[in-house]
C-alpha cells in the first residue's frame, strides 16, 4: 500500500515538473516572438511609404501604393496590437496550471507572426520596386535621349551612306521617339506601372533601330558600288575576251549578268523596306555568283597561257608518233614475210595508228577553234594534258613493239648457233661412246639418243622454211637443250658404269678359282656386261661380291676411279 502511494507521488511530481517545465518554455517562445514584434516597428516603413509619395505617383503605380499602405496600416494599427495583446497574455496564463490554453495561445501568435511578416515583406518588396523603377525610369530616359540624338546625328551627317533607306530610317526613328515622348511623360508624371509597360518594347526598338543603321551603309555600299562595278568589270572583260578568241562551255554569262543586275536592284528596294535579312542572304549568293564568273574568266586566261605554250610542241609530238608507227608497220610489213608474228604485233600497232589519228583529228578541230575565235581554252588545255599522257603511253607501246621484233634477226642467228652446238654436242657423245669399244648399248639409250637426235634434225628443218616462227623455235630449243642435259647424265652414268664395271672384273680376277662366290659372280657380271649391255646391273654384280670377299675393296676402286677422271677434267 505504501509503495502504491509512493508511486502515485512520484507521477504527480514528474507531471508537475513537466508542466513547469514548458510552461518556461511557452514563455521563453513568447519573449522571442516579442523581439519580432520589436523588429518589426523597427522597420520604419511609414518613412519609406513618406519618400515614395513624394515622388508624385499617378494612375497604376499610386493606386499599387494606396492598396500597399492599406495593407501596412491594417497591420500597424490592428495586427500588431493584436498580437501585442496575445503575447501579454501568454506571459500572464504561463504563471498558471492551464498550459493547454497557453499553448493554443502561442500557436495563435506564431501564426500571427508568419502572417505579419508575410504582409510585410510584401509591402517592402513593393516600395524597393517603385523606388527601383522610379530610378531605371530616369535613366532609361537619359540613356535613350542620348541614343537617339546620335541616331539622328548620324542618319543627317551621313545620309549619304543610307541611300533608299534614309526616309525609312528617319520614320522608324521619329516613331520610336513618339513612343519615348509617352514613356518620358508616364515617367514624368510617376506612373512607373505603365511606363514601364511601353519601355521594354521600347528599348528593343532602338536596339532594333541601332542594329539596322549599323548594317545599312555596308549593305548599300556592296549594292550600289561593290557589285555595280564587278558586274560592269566583268560585262566589259568579258565582251573583250570574246573579241580576242575567248569562249566559254555552257556560256551563261550574258544570261547571268542580267540576272545579277536584277538581283541588285531588288536589294535595293528591300534596303529601302529595312528587310536586312533578305539583303544579307541574297547578299552571299550575289558574291558567289560574280566570285564565280571571275573564276571561269580567269580560269580560261590561264589556259591560254598553257595552250600556247605548249600547243605546238603537242603537234609535233602527234607527228612523230604518226611517222613512228607507219615506220613500225612497214617494218612489220617486211618482217612477216620471213617471221610468223605470233604476239599481235601487227593488231597492235594498227590500233596504235587508230588512236594517233583520233587524236590528230581532236588536236586538228581545236586548233581550227583557236583560229576561228571560238576557242574554249580549258578545253584545249585538258586535251594536250590529255593527249601527251596518250602519246606517252602509245610511244611506249612503240618502244616495245620495235624492240622485240628488232631481236628477230639476232634471236635467229643464236638459234642457228644453238643448233650447231647441240649437233657437234651430239656428235661428241657419240664418239665418247664408240671409244669406249663397248659391246653393245642398251635400248633405252639408245632410244633416248634417237629422240634427241631426232628433235635436231627437226629444228634444223623449221629453221630452213621460208617464214620462221621463232616462237617454236625457242619451244624447240628449249626442249633440246633439256633433253641433251639428259641424255649428258645418261653417258655419263653408262661411261662410269662401264669402266668401272671392267676395272672390278679385272680386280676380281685375283680371287677367280679360290672364291666360288667369285666365280659365280663374275660368270654374271660377264653375262650382263658382254650380252645384255647392262653396264649398271654387272657393277652392282661385282661391286656385291667384292666387298663380301674384301670388305672397302670397292669404294678404293671407285675413288680411284673419280680422282683420275677430276684430273684428266683439268688437263
Amino acid at each position: 500500500m505504501l509503495n502504491a502511494i509512493i508511486g502515485i507521488v512520484v507521477i504527480i511530481a514528474i507531471i508537475y515538473i513537466s508542466i513547469v517545465v514548458y510552461q518556461k518554455h511557452l514563455l521563453k517562445l513568447a519573449d522571442k516572438m516579442q523581439n519580432e514584434v520589436t523588429n518589426f516597428k523597427n522597420l520604419k516603413l511609414d518613412e519609406d511609404f513618406t519618400k515614395v509619395k513624394e515622388l508624385g505617383l499617378i494612375g497604376d503605380s499610386l493606386e499599387k501604393i494606396n492598396e500597399t499602405y492599406t495593407s501596412f496600416e491594417n497591420i500597424t494599427k490592428d495586427d500588431l496590437p493584436k498580437l501585442v495583446s496575445l503575447l501579454d497574455e501568454i506571459k500572464t496564463s504561463s504563471n498558471g496550471i492551464n498550459f493547454l490554453k497557453t499553448r493554443d495561445l502561442s500557436d495563435e501568435a506564431e501564426t500571427k507572426i508568419e502572417e505579419i511578416a508575410t504582409g510585410l515583406d510584401h509591402i517592402q518588396s513593393v516600395l524597393d520596386e517603385t523606388a527601383k523603377l522610379e530610378k531605371e525610369h530616369k535613366e532609361a530616359v537619359s540613356d535613350l535621349e542620348k541614343r537617339y540624338k546620335q541616331l539622328r546625328k548620324i542618319l543627317l551627317t551621313k545620309n549619304s551612306e543610307f541611300g533608299p533607306a534614309l526616309d525609312a530610317l528617319e520614320g522608324h526613328l521619329s516613331e520610336i521617339e513618339k513612343t519615348f515622348d509617352d514613356f518620358s511623360s508616364l515617367t514624368a508624371k510617376g506612373d512607373h506601372t505603365n511606363a514601364e509597360k511601353i519601355l521594354v518594347d521600347l528599348n528593343q526598338a532602338t536596339i532594333d533601330l541601332e542594329t539596322v543603321v549599323k548594317e545599312i551603309p555596308a549593305l548599300y555600299q556592296a549594292n550600289h558600288t561593290k557589285f555595280n562595278n564587278q558586274i560592269n568589270e566583268i560585262n566589259d572583260t568579258y565582251q573583250q575576251m570574246r573579241g580576242e578568241g575567248y569562249a566559254f562551255d555552257n556560256d551563261d554569262f550574258t544570261v547571268t549578268l542580267t540576272e545579277l543586275r536584277q538581283s541588285v536592284n531588288d536589294n535595293l528596294t528591300s534596303i529601302r523596306n529595312l528587310d536586312v535579312k533578305f539583303v544579307k542572304d541574297s547578299d552571299d549568293e550575289i558574291e558567289s555568283r560574280i566570285n564565280d564568273l571571275y573564276d571561269k574568266m580567269e580560269a580560261q586566261l590561264k589556259a591560254r597561257t598553257f595552250v600556247e605554250k605548249n600547243i605546238q610542241q603537242t603537234g609535233k609530238f602527234i607527228e612523230h608518233a604518226y611517222y613512228q608507227n607507219k615506220s613500225l608497220d612497214e617494218e612489220l610489213e617486211q618482217l612477216s614475210h620471213n617471221y610468223s608474228l605470233e604476239h599481235g604485233e601487227i593488231d597492235t600497232t594498227k590500233q596504235l595508228g587508230v588512236k594517233i589519228n583520233k587524236i590528230g583529228k581532236e588536236h586538228e578541230a581545236d586548233l581550227n577553234d583557236i583560229n576561228n575565235g571560238h576557242a574554249v581554252y580549258t578545253e584545249i588545255a585538258t586535251n594536250i594534258k590529255d593527249f601527251k599522257t596518250e602519246l606517252t603511253t602509245i610511244e611506249k607501246k612503240q618502244m616495245a613493239l620495235n624492240d622485240s621484233i628488232s631481236e628477230f634477226s639476232d634471236e635467229e642467228k643464236e638459234a642457228h648457233q644453238d643448233l650447231s652446238d647441240l649437233s657437234t654436242e651430239l656428235h661428241a657423245i657419240e664418239r665418247k661412246i664408240e671409244n669406249l669399244n663397248l659391246p653393245g648399248i642398251a635400248d633405252d639409250y639408245s632410244d633416248y639418243f634417237g629422240i634427241v637426235a631426232d628433235e635436231i634434225k627437226h629444228l634444223d628443218s623449221t629453221m630452213n622454211k621460208v617464214k620462221i616462227s621463232m616462237d617454236d623455235v625457242k619451244k624447240q630449243l628449249e626442249q633440246i637443250k633439256s633433253d641433251r642435259n639428259t641424255l649428258q647424265e645418261k653417258t655419263d652414268d653408262l661411261i662410269d658404269q662401264s669402266i668401272l664395271a671392267e676395272q672390278v672384273m679385272q680386280y676380281a680376277n685375283r680371287y677367280v678359282g679360290n672364291v666360288p662366290e667369285i666365280d659365280t659372280a663374275l660368270n654374271k657380271a660377264k653375262d650382263l656386261f658382254d650380252h645384255k649391255f647392262k653396264y649398271g646391273d654387272s657393277l652392282s654384280t661385282m661391286a656385291n661380291a667384292i666387298d663380301k670377299v674384301e670388305p672397302g675393296a670397292y669404294k678404293r676402286i671407285e675413288d680411284r676411279y673419280y680422282a683420275n677422271k677430276a684430273k684428266n677434267l683439268k688437263k
